[in-house]
């Protein structure tokens, strides 16, 4: 019977359940006070912990609140803890991969910039504070005397990055959000400091 239920806490690690439904499961499967503890204050005492490793060190603990259990709960314990860990470690290195992702956008995009470009995009971020806002782009050009369709270029570009939205207002001008928060420092890190 144990076994055949078993399969219901394997299917919630791989619907990726929270830490939290999965653990509950495993005490309702196995009748035991058991819990998720994150590792700030783990009291050993009375209890059997399994460690979640998803790196060097246990992230968390699944915890026992008994001295002893049969061979067969601990070696599901100890399974779940192993699957557990490996489903943060791995959504970690996901995190790490879509970073990298959106860092490898915003250079491509900044680099494709003319200094012209360049500049006109320092100082719309300038303008937006970083986040989203309308702005005007004859403006722009007027105020940084460049010509409108490097304003124009600039936009276009970033908006096939995908490190920015724009959405025409007519004669209002042109709503910008930025999409990727990295772009602010590559614009900071590659633009000429005395411009814009």
């Amino acid at each position: 019977m144990l076994f055949k239920r078993v399969r219901e806490v394997y299917e919630l690690i791989l619907d990726e359940a929270p830490e939290e439904q999965v653990v509950a499961k495993l005490a309702d499967i196995l009748d035991l006070p058991i819990e998720l503890n994150t590792g700030e204050t783990l009291d050993r005492s009375g209890t059997i912990s399994f460690p979640i490793y998803s790196g060097k060190d246990a992230a968390h603990y699944i915890v026992v609140k008994a001295n002893t259990i049969d061979d067969d709960a601990a070696c599901l314990l100890e399974s779940v803890a192993g699957l557990l860990g490996r489903r943060i470690a791995l959504k970690a290195g996901r995190n790490a991969i879509a970073d990298k992702s959106d860092q490898m956008k915003v250079s491509v995009a900044a680099s494709s910039l003319s200094m012209a470009e360049l500049v006109a995009v320092q100082h719309l971020l300038n303008e937006l504070n970083g986040k989203e806002g309308v702005i005007v782009a004859s403006e722009i050009a007027d105020k940084l005397n460049i010509s409108r369709s490097s304003v124009a270029s600039a936009l276009e570009k970033l908006c096939a990055a995908q490190v920015i939205q724009k959405f025409s207002l007519g004669r209002k001008g042109t709503f910008i959000r930025v999409t990727n928060p990295q772009l602010v420092e590559e614009v900071e890190k590659i633009a000429p400091k005395n411009l814009g």
